[in-house]
């Protein structure tokens, strides 16, 4: 009976990314139980296998019903086919979280070192969350040492949110290949939202979204909290936490929703950049990613961390895209110069 209790909740799991949590948060933690689940699982198929062969089936077939689910953790596509073929484009997508702006000691040296990895990567396409331009203030400039480095000439730029004397926070897409046409969207009520960019790589053109999805809010204090948690503490500032946590997750679900509407409404192949502030195994990025190719999935290496912090480490910024090209590279710069680290992805285009 336990058996087929754990095999029922990893199937749980596998329908949970398709359920809303505006309709229903029941479901909205299982994601967080999958990899224990399916150890557990992997347990109860060698023990029957050694007792009871048949009863092995059980939790056999509840793994395999989530093989695509697997491959969003532990990329085993890469394993058989890692590319060594040289990218006609590159894509990079990065959570620069100000250029370190509000460090007063360090911001001009974070900024720099910001820049230099970029540079070092050297981009065709830039998709930059949470970044900072203010054209009043020289004394900190970012995007145009940026351009300068990668010699890139064209640029979207939207700001999802202004203060005094000039400041811009926002989303930024920066591109060596001719950007013709754009557009912004700020989500209601929220500093995040989505820019896409049309851009023509040789022949062809393409839509590139930069997205940010709804932050999860969570402070200092409560990472720490996290951090440091015991069951004899007090389970009222771990419940103020959760609720923090459910919250973003419901506007996070409303958000992918308006940028799935976009992009099914778009003309040219698309790819989609962005901090989703979700892990792969919730509704939010199996809504933006329906019918699109993952790069960690195709290129990845296990863990493909791209935030870590207060020891809870998670892959939340993605680079997908349309089927029509082929992935031959995936890249996550583990340099702590951000909250974020930046994920760089390599393209060739099938003809």
């Amino acid at each position: 009976m336990l058996n087929i209790i754990i095999a029922l909740m990893l199937i749980m799991v596998y329908f949970s990314a398709q359920i809303s949590p505006e309709k229903t948060l029941a479901v909205a933690l299982l994601p967080f139980a999958y990899i224990a689940l399916v150890i557990i699982n992997l347990v109860f198929v060698i023990f029957w296998l050694i007792f009871k062969w048949k009863y092995s089936f059980i939790s056999f077939f509840s793994i395999l019903a989530g093989v695509k689910f697997i491959n969003l953790i532990f990329p085993l596509l890469s394993i058989f086919h890692s590319s060594e073929e040289k990218a006609d484009f590159t894509i990079m997508s990065y959570n620069v979280m100000i250029f370190g702006f509000y460090d007063w000691d360090n911001n001009q040296q974070i900024k720099t070192d910001i820049i230099e990895l970029i540079d070092e990567e050297n981009p065709d396409i830039l998709c930059l969350q949470e970044a900072y331009w203010n054209k009043q203030n020289q004394n900190f400039v970012t995007l145009t040492p940026i351009m300068q480095k990668i010699e890139a000439e064209y640029i979207t730029q939207a700001s999802m949110a202004t203060a005094v004397g000039g400041q811009n926070f926002g989303l930024v897409t920066i591109s060596r290949f001719p950007i013709v046409n754009s557009y912004s969207q700020t989500f209601e009520k929220s500093f995040n939202g989505f820019i896409y960019s049309d851009i023509v790589i040789n022949e062809d053109t393409v839509r590139v979204y930069n997205v940010h999805l709804q932050s999860i809010q969570l402070d200092q204090n409560d990472y720490t909290m996290i951090e440091e948690f015991t069951e004899s503490d007090d389970n009222t500032k771990m419940k103020i936490v959760l609720k923090k946590y459910l919250s973003s997750l419901t506007k996070r679900a409303a958000q992918a929703e308006i940028v799935k509407e976009s992009v099914d409404s778009s003309k040219y192949p698309v790819f989609i950049c962005g901090d989703f502030n979700d892990g792969p195994l919730t509704y939010t990025y199996f809504t933006i990613a329906e019918d699109l190719k993952d790069s960690f999935v195709i290129q990845g290496k296990y863990p493909g961390y791209t935030w870590d912090n207060f020891n809870i480490k998670q892959r939340i910024d993605y680079v997908l895209f349309d089927k029509k090209y082929d992935c031959v590279s995936h890249k996550v710069v583990e340099k702590e110069l951000s909250d974020h680290f930046p994920v760089i992805a390599g393209f060739n285009i099938d003809d």
